[in-house]
Formats: structure tokens, C-alpha cells, sequence
């Protein structure tokens, strides 16, 4: 089965599982993988009949991105403010954008996050 030249045009990803540099939001295409950057606006932990699931909304300056991690009450280091950068393939859901389970990096802490003190001695300065 031969592809369309539109689908070639924008590979999933490169041999080793990458893939490729960031997008904006605006440019993330249903069932494509792609990676995007942003900071994280909110999130919160929904209850559901199969269990929990952690969202938090991604957006850079072109929009938003829903990510959903199935099955967990929270992400360790996905806080309201932080950079990142999420990987995995988009999809519409009830109107929004969204990606399941994304593989991600933080990039950067929130911008308000007080700093990190020494464990040892928890009243020095950095």
C-alpha cells in the first residue's frame, strides 16, 4: 500500500524512536507524534470507574494541550508553572487536544518556586 505524499511530508518520528523537534500547539496534527514545549497552566486529578487520572494543561503561545496520565494521582514534578517539553501522539477528545501518557522532560522549574535548600543544613542560602 502506497502512502500519500501529505503523509510524507511529516515522518511520526526519526529511526531511533525521536520525535524531531518541538511543534507549536497549533501545529499538532491528530495521530501524528510530535513533541511540544510549554508550561503547565493547571492540574488536577480526576476519580473515575477505572481509576484515577492526572491531567495538566500544556500551553505555549499558540495554545493548549490536555496531557492525561491514565491511572495516576499525580506526576512527580508536574506542577502549575513549570517548562517542559511532553512527546507522544495527539488526539481530539470531547473538543480539546489532548496526549495520553507522554513521555516528557522538564525543562525548567516554576517561576515562582521558592529555592532549593541544602538538606543538610535546611536554614543556608543557596
Amino acid at each position: 500500500m502506497s502512502r500519500s505524499p501529505a503523509h510524507d511530508d511529516h515522518p511520526p518520528c526519526d529511526r531511533d524512536g525521536r520525535f524531531g523537534p518541538p511543534v507549536a500547539v497549533k501545529d499538532l496534527v491528530a495521530r501524528r507524534p510530535a513533541a511540544v514545549r510549554g508550561r503547565l497552566e493547571g492540574v488536577r486529578t480526576l476519580a473515575g470507574a477505572h481509576g484515577p487520572t492526572f491531567e495538566a494543561e500544556l500551553s505555549d503561545t499558540s495554545g493548549s494541550v490536555q496531557l492525561r496520565f491514565v491511572g495516576r494521582r499525580s506526576v512527580p514534578g508536574l506542577v502549575p508553572g513549570v517548562a517542559l517539553e511532553a512527546r507522544g501522539t495527539p488526539r481530539a477528545h470531547r473538543g480539546r487536544t489532548e496526549i495520553l501518557n507522554p513521555l516528557y522532560e522538564l525543562l525548567a522549574p516554576p517561576s515562582d518556586a521558592e529555592p532549593i535548600r541544602s538538606a543538610r543544613n535546611p536554614r543556608s542560602d543557596p
